[in-house]
């Protein structure tokens, strides 16, 4: 048997429920009434960590469906959506997909999107670092080359807008958070979460807000983005959001045909 063919049926055999493979289990060096029951064992351990990482990642979603709903449909998700990769903090991607369109749920409308939150606030956590644009990095570019800045967005940000209040109910589920019966359920929400100093920070977002992070994600020039930010919403301060996500650490720094000095080297 190839190394190949024997990682995938060994993969199989811990990830897909039903027997065990008979050419597989020849191979074991245990008795052959112990087989069985040590491939079982392997099983529930790597099922058991797809759980625990499932549970780390969506502990509102938890406690929204109860403990035991839970269990059951993640064990269910684990069965249909194996991992696809080796990196266990990566698994669950396609959770808050699997939870929008898993009938026993279908009464929880908000649910795929809470999911969608908590992933978000997952990717941001284990994001990669890029250099942010500080104010005064910013305030070093030479004034006519302004609106042509293509100020992107650092990978440690992300941002959704849903139909539902996703903030509200995930707040509602934190220590102190105010009751859920408080929260208004038609209320649509954007949000932004990003990393600052090693901790996951987030706030709602205005329409304005958010065509501004997509705008600046596709690195439009500077007067784009707040051209695309105004006309969603008129009365957005454009200068404000900008200066608050300076301070918050949420812009990278632009790609331009001049270099910015680090705000730590001296000017010329």
């Amino acid at each position: 048997m190839r190394l190949a063919e024997l990682q995938a049926r060994m993969r199989n055999a811990l990830l897909e429920p039903g027997g065990f493979d008979l050419a597989l289990l020849a191979l074991l060096a245990d008795a052959p009434d112990q087989r069985e029951r040590r491939l079982a064992v392997y099983r529930n351990n790597v099922r058991h960590a797809l759980f625990s990482v499932l549970e780390a990642a969506f502990p509102v979603v938890r406690q929204l469906i109860g403990a035991e709903c839970f269990t059951a449909t993640a064990l269910i998700f684990i069965t249909e959506h194996p991992p696809q990769a080796p990196v266990l903090y990566a698994y669950g991607s396609d959770f808050a997909n699997f939870l929008g369109s898993f009938r026993p749920l279908a009464e929880l409308p908000w649910l795929a999107d809470v999911a969608r939150l908590e992933w978000a606030r997952n990717e941001v956590l284990f994001a990669a670092e890029s250099a942010a644009l500080t104010p005064d990095q910013l305030a070093m570019a030479p004034p006519e080359e302004l609106g042509g800045l293509r100020i992107g967005v650092r990978p440690t940000t992300r941002w959704l807008a849903s139909p539902w209040p996703i903030h509200a109910i995930w707040a509602a589920h934190q220590p102190d958070g105010p009751p859920l019966e408080t929260v208004d359920l038609h209320q649509a929400e954007s949000v932004m979460i990003w990393r600052r100093d090693g901790v996951v920070c987030q706030e709602l977002l205005t329409a304005g807000e958010f065509a501004l992070l997509t705008s600046f994600a596709a690195r439009c020039p500077l007067a784009e983005v707040a051209e695309s930010g105004l006309k969603s919403d008129p009365a957005l301060d454009f200068s404000a959001a900008l200066a608050r996500w300076l301070n918050e650490s949420v812009l990278e720094e632009p790609i331009m045909d001049i270099s910015l000095p680090h705000a730590c080297e001296s000017s010329p």
